[in-house]
Parts: C-alpha cells; structure tokens; sequence
C-alpha cells in the first residue's frame, strides 16, 4: 500500500506542555510493567490453530517527562499459512518519549510492525492511502522527532522529521514496491501583536522505491492566524510548492502555489468553520471547499464537515462527521465517516472513503463487551491502481477471573475486493484465557 501525502501539520504536540505546569502527581506517573500471557484457541478460514500472545508494557515518567514502550508477540501453532508448525504472527513494537518544559516540548517515537494486507483495514494510520487487495504481508519501520520552542515568546516554530520503511512479501500487485521515505517540516512564528501570528513553513519529502522510482516534493511558504474578533479567527497560508516524479518510463514535474484558508466562528454550543485549499499535483490540480459544525452537547459530541473537491474539472462531493455519545455510565457509541481526496506518491489521485462505528458496553463490574464495523474504499482518479474496497467487523467479550486471569472470545470477519474481481477474505472465531503480572508496583 502506497503512502500518500498529508498535511505538514504539527501543531499536535502542544499538548505537551501542560506535562511540565500541570499539578498531576508524580504518584499518577509512577513506574509500572505489566506482562500478559495468553492461550487461545481459533478458527481462521476453517483451520484450528492455537495462539499465544505475549504483551509487554512498561511505562515511566514525571510531571515533566514520561516513557513508554509497547511490545507484543503472538505465537501461533499449526498456521497452515506459516512455513514452520510454531511461528511468529504479527509482531508489533513501539517506543514513544514526550518531555514538555514551561517553553517547549520534545516528542521521539519509534515503532515496528508485520501485518497481513488485508488487516491493515485496523489501522487508523492510513485513512489517507489507496486500499490496495492483496494477499501478501507488510513489515513498516518508522520513526519521528517533534520539537516544539518558544510557545510563550513572540518568537518560536516547530520541527518535524519522520522516516518510515515499508517492506512487503509475497504480494502480486505490481503497485506493492519496498519503499523508503523521509520528511522533514519547519515552521517559524512570529507574533507582532496579540491578535497576529505570523509564520514562515518549509518542507521537503522524499521517497524512494525498489522499482527505481523516486518522488521528491518540496514547499515553501509563509501565513498568518489572526484574531477578526472575539468570535472570529482566520488563518491563511500561501506557499510555493515544487513536486517532481522520477520513473524508469520517464518524469513527472509540477510547480505552483498551494493555498489554504481557514475562519472559525464560536458559538455557545460549538464552532462554525469555513475552509479552502488548492495544490499543484503532477496528474493535475486538487482544490477543495468545505463548511463545517461542531456540537457539544452534555450527552454527546458532534462534528461535521461538508463540500466538494475538484479535480481535471470534474466536482465530487467530500464530507466529515464524527459522533461520540456516553449513552449511560456503562454504554459508549461513536461513529465516523470521512470522503477526502488522497494523492499517492505516484502523483496518482482518488477518493477515499472510510467509515467507522463501534459500541461497548460494561455488562457487570466483572465483564464487557464490544462491537466494531468499519469500512474503506478507494476510487481512482488518475494513474493505473484499481478501485478497491474492505469491510470488517469484529466482536470482542471479556471476563475477569480471580487471581489476575481473564477470559476473551471473539470473532473477526473481513471481506476486501478490488475492481478486476480480487477477493481477499478472513473470518476467524477464537476462545482462550490470559494472565497479567503487574511489575514496578
């Protein structure tokens, strides 16, 4: 699955800085480990096979400072799809380190991970990628640094690197290459007065493919936010952007101004928005248009977004909406639906649609349960990738036992499908017991 371009936002790791101010207790962010093992018997595709998850979690920190580390390893036993009788399934490890001071915030993450194509559908990370059905596996090595300075001076910015490796294994799309690319983001803040920010942004991204293909993108730009009233706040950016696609059959270039508006007006109950933007690509110009609200309400969260894209002259409708609800103490619904137009490093264009919803539920103060459904597609709009489309369901129940062991069952189902008649499908019913030891305590 091919990676796509996003937005060189980081505004997201402002969160941090409240770690250092915030009245917290160290006590809140004491040391804790915790070692789950499990046993569990499942059904996939008609055959039984016997799995056993091993998860590791370590956590450290302070009021300015925290540390986190996730491993996770499920063995699986007589998978016909594995070459060995005992095999390791999917494995999965993150590191993630945040320190936050009174005028700045550091955020280093890094992560490994192997999955089947067709499971990729669970994770949130790639709402913005073509869906490509195959049946092969996919192991992704990432790693980024956040550093944000200068949030309380009349001078600050953010600096964002990323770099992530994809390597896939026994795929037969010819769009499924190993890749590698790196990121780089900057953005400088200037605050004449209080009611104007100004900045200046830079990026530059690279990727580079098995196949000989290279894809480079570079962006320059300045904006400004500003304060129209004590309601109103109006962003604009404007920045030269320069893309340029390296194949073995020939290249690929695109240079103009990429533009992006954005006003927000408050309301007692939530947020009015309006927003714009228009980019160069090398299959042709995106612009898009929408009008968005927000609701906040004391039983429930809304928000929603509405408008249209145009690309090559022709105008398709996007939207966005997002619905939380804590029905009662022990019942929480939440649902969401987005239809954006993505672009791939291909420079090929499409429109993706993911819908999600899930509910769960606190049975007794001993058991839950819990239901998922989500749905992705793909419409291409330009280049040689084929539509494609995957739907999964899952369902998920747990018990505590005495003595820190736990019962879980469930059942997960997916069916993927692309425009040429590629079916991949997986449905799998499994029943075991796990065991938590709690370290550090």
């Amino acid at each position: 699955m091919r990676q796509c371009r996003t937005a060189a936002g980081l505004a997201g790791l402002l969160a941090l800085l409240p770690l250092a101010a915030s009245g917290q207790d160290d006590d809140a962010l004491a040391p804790e480990a915790r070692l789950t093992v499990g046993q569990q018997i499942a059904v996939e595709d008609g055959n039984l096979i016997g799995i056993t998850p091993l998860d590791l979690s370590l956590r450290t920190g302070t009021r300015a400072q925290t540390l986190q580390i996730t491993l996770s390893a499920p063995f699986r036993l007589n998978d016909p799809q594995e070459s060995r009788s005992f095999a390791l399934g999917d494995p999965l490890a993150r590191l993630l380190y945040r320190r936050g001071a009174r005028n700045s915030a550091i955020e280093a993450e890094f992560g490994y991970r192997e999955t089947d194509l067709e499971r990729e559908i669970f994770f949130d990370d790639l709402s913005n990628e073509f869906l490509v059905v195959d049946g092969g596996r996919v192991a992704q090595t990432d790693a980024r640094m956040t550093y944000v300075f200068g949030t309380q001076a009349p001078l600050g910015g953010e600096l964002g690197l990323f770099w992530v490796r994809r390597d896939y294994s026994g795929t037969t799309s010819p769009d499924l290459t190993d890749s590698e690319t790196r990121r780089a983001n900057l953005a400088i803040y200037l605050e004449p007065t209080p009611l104007i920010r100004g900045r200046i942004v830079a990026g530059s991204s690279r990727t580079e493919e098995d196949d000989g293909s290279e894809s480079r993108s570079d962006r320059i730009g300045v904006g400004a936010a500003m304060q129209v009233d004590k309601v109103t706040n109006l962003d604009v950016e404007l920045a030269r952007t320069n893309i340029r696609r390296d194949e073995p059959n020939g290249n690929e270039t695109a240079e103009g101004p990429s533009i992006r508006l954005g006003l927000t007006r408050s309301r007692p109950l939530g947020d009015w928005s309006l927003s714009f933007a228009s980019d160069p690509g090398t299959a042709g110009r995106r612009e898009n248009l929408t009008v968005g609200r927000s609701l906040d309400l004391r039983r429930f969260t809304l928000s929603g977004q509405v408008g249209v894209t145009r690309f090559n002259g022709n105008y398709d409708p996007v939207f966005q909406i997002a619905y939380r609800q804590q029905v009662n103490r022990l019942s929480t619904v939440q649902a969401s639906l987005r239809r954006a137009g993505v672009t791939d490093n291909d420079g090929d264009e499409a429109l993706s649609t993911d819908l999600s919803a899930s509910v769960s539920r606190q049975l007794s103060e001993v058991s839950s349960i819990g239901a998922n459904i989500r749905y992705r597609e793909s419409e291409v709009q330009s280049g040689d990738s084929l539509d494609a489309r995957s739907v999964s369901f899952g369902l998920d129940y747990s018990r505590a036992l005495p003595a820190d062991f736990a019962l879980v069952a469930g059942a997960n189902i997916i069916r993927s499908k692309n425009s040429n008649g590629t079916r991949e499908d997986e449905e799998r019913v499994y029943l075991g017991v796990n065991r938590s030891f709690d370290f550090l305590r």
